[in-house]
């Protein structure tokens, strides 16, 4: 269910940490690596149980409205497409996903107004009354509304974000404020940068420094890592109600997130492997790179590009199956999310320059099908 794409990114916030946490534990790395997945499905099934707490919520408001004092014939014979929808009532009778919900001990009890606030935004919206007039609904149609719901009310909620991060639920191992505190001897340290516009943080500083020629700016999470766990579970919701078929009963077991394919191919096999072979091979890797960084002294590279070429590097060398430009493409575009503004250039010209070297020397081979060269 998870890209590939999602499959590096969690594995290069895996390195990142275990690097910095100068630790010699590789297995308890590779252990947090895999229950980060894990935190990833259990937010995905937070929405959804948040979205059939909605439909719990509008069914009870039908049964309250039956027991007026005097029920207008709307509130006796009312409209019940939405708490009958078909999406819904499947997922709330399968048994993997009750047993999920049940783990995490989810419990919506105490958060009525949240519930009541979403659901009255729902009924105020163009595609409830939509899809509450339609002559017959069909299984599809069930689903689009769901994810209508989900896109629309709940997963851009800032009062469900704001939820999840009070109960701990946001899971984002770079859900944080990053603080520059920049000064006359630090406004050059590339370093400094990672997670940062270098150019504008200047600009601010030019404008904006003290006297004593000093700035504190904060930049956002949001703005540093937009592909970090809570967005990862947005796709994961989607890939979900996109492959439950109307078919599944409620023995059907809910969609993995890693495909168990079998050997190379495997997702559980890539991601562990290609963390253990950037944790194995760091020094090599680092020789590799900084011997052909002209200009440019090893130490001096920030971090998180030197992780973004090692894991490169890895993939090139240790993984046949994956094209060399696959590989390539993949980490220019994660530098552009997790690293400076100009990094996707440097590494661009630095790995091709590696790449055209390791190939000279037999120690890049790709095999299979349009693979080899």
């Amino acid at each position: 269910m998870l890209t590939r794409r999602h499959l590096r990114i969690k594995v290069l916030q895996a390195v990142y940490a275990f690097f910095q946490s100068e630790s010699d534990r590789m297995d308890l790395a590779e252990r947090q690596l895999l229950q980060s997945l894990d935190r990833i499905l259990d937010l995905a099934v937070y929405h959804f149980s948040f979205i059939c707490e909605l439909v719990n919520f509008a069914e009870h408001r039908i049964e309250e409205n039956k027991l007026k004092h005097l029920p207008s014939a709307d509130d006796l014979n009312p409209n019940t497409r939405f708490i009958d929808n078909t999406f819904i009532r499947r997922l709330r009778e399968n048994r993997s996903f009750v047993r999920h919900v049940d783990s995490l001990k989810i419990s919506w009890k105490e958060q009525e107004d949240i519930i009541r606030k979403i659901y009255q935004q729902l009924r105020d919206t163009e595609p409830y009354k939509t899809y509450m007039s339609i002559s017959e609904a069909s299984f599809k149609s069930d689903k689009e509304f769901i994810q209508f719901i989900f896109d629309n009310l709940v997963f851009n909620s800032e009062v469900m974000q704001f939820f999840y991060e009070e109960k701990n639920l946001y899971w984002t191992n770079d859900s944080h404020k990053v603080v520059l505190n920049l000064n006359t001897e630090n406004i050059q340290n590339d370093e400094l940068y990672r997670f940062a516009d270098k150019e504008m943080a200047q600009k601010l500083y030019k404008r904006f420094a003290s006297p004593e020629g000093t700035l504190e700016i904060t930049c956002e999470e949001a703005a540093v890592y937009p592909e970090n766990d809570y967005n990862i579970s947005g796709f994961v919701v989607h890939r979900i109600i996109k492959e439950f078929k109307e078919s599944w009963d409620e023995f059907t077991s809910m969609p993995h997130l890693l495909k168990p394919t079998g050997g190379e191919d495997d997702d559980r096999e890539f991601l562990t492997r290609l963390f253990r072979q950037v944790v194995i091979h760091k020094a090599e890797y680092a020789e590799l790179i900084s011997s052909r960084a002209d200009n440019w002294e090893f130490d001096r590279i920030a971090l998180m590009d030197t992780i973004l070429m090692q894991m490169a590097l890895a993939e090139l060398i240790e993984f046949p199956s994956i094209p060399v430009k696959v590989t390539m493409n993949e980490y220019i575009e994660l530098s552009k999310i997790y690293s400076t503004p100009k990094s996707s250039q440097f590494i661009n010209g630095l790995l091709d320059k590696l790449v055209n070297e390791l190939k000279s020397e037999g120690k890049i081979k790709k095999t299979g099908r349009g693979l080899m060269e």
